[in-house]
């Protein structure tokens, strides 16, 4: 659920439970850090929070729930870079992308052409497509020196 302005979100508090506040202001929180932070991790939506917003009352486990919540809405795309960690981005169709991986330096460059359109143009015929991901791993060329 995204909020279009702080009156929307005061408002929703004030109409549910005290656990559901929570959840919103978790979920509330994540969208925020992810539009400052890409290809975030779960610890590192945290740490930001913690200290962007100086909030510690979101704890990696709200967090962690925000984004299952997230994911669930196909309102942030989860990402695997190889690295043993699941990332996050929003998912917005105006940002549509894919990514290249250097496994040495960790760096990550963003891939703006997608060579799935003329899959995914016959698949939206039988299929609600809600987002794909396709990454390259391999040495940047800093690292391939």
């Amino acid at each position: 659920m995204v909020f279009k302005s702080d009156n929307d979100f005061q408002m929703m508090k004030t109409t549910r439970s005290p656990h559901t506040v929570k959840t919103v202001k978790s979920v509330h929180a994540v969208l925020e850090a992810l539009q400052q932070v890409n290809h975030a991790t779960a610890q590192e939506i945290t740490d930001w929070l913690s200290v962007s917003k100086r909030d510690n009352e979101i704890s990696l486990t709200s967090v962690y729930r925000a984004l299952n919540h997230l994911v669930g809405k196909a309102e942030v795309k989860p990402l695997n870079f190889n690295d043993g960690q699941v990332r996050y981005e929003l998912n917005t169709q105006k940002m549509h992308h894919h990514h290249f991986v250097c496994t040495q330096c960790n760096h990550v460059q963003v891939v703006d052409v997608c060579p799935f359109e003329q899959i995914l143009d016959t698949l939206r015929s039988t299929f609600l497509i809600q987002y794909h991901n396709f990454e390259v791993i391999g040495l940047c060329e800093s690292c391939q020196n």
